[in-house]
């Protein structure tokens, strides 16, 4: 019996495989890669559409910023913008508007 207990231990247990995906080839993984850093690329660059409505009006915030820059470019022509802060008011129907904390006006829409 000694020698079927050490026949049975010197034969190697069949290993169950895990159940699953199987591994990824390097190419699959390159690949993989790349997917995953085109579609970070894409939600670190987002930029949502954004609308304001009010009553019977809606109003493309992105309109109203380019309005507000539009308006400021009449006045400085000069003066580059790089802070924007915009108020939207619709029960006036009026975008407020800060540039560069110093300069103030307003967009009618």
């Amino acid at each position: 019996m000694d020698k079927k207990k050490a026949a049975a231990a010197a034969v190697e247990p069949k290993v169950k495989k895990k159940a699953g995906r199987k591994p990824f080839t390097a190419e699959e993984k390159a690949a993989a890669a790349k997917a995953r850093a085109e579609s970070k690329a894409r939600a670190d660059n987002l930029k949502p559409t954004v609308f304001v409505q009010f009553r019977d009006n809606e109003v493309d915030l992105d309109a109203l910023v380019e309005a507000a820059k539009a308006d400021f470019r009449q006045a400085k022509k000069r003066t580059l913008i790089t802070d924007l802060k915009l108020y939207v008011k619709p029960e006036e129907r009026t975008a407020y508007y800060v540039v560069n904390e110093k300069y103030s006006g307003s967009v009618a829409y």
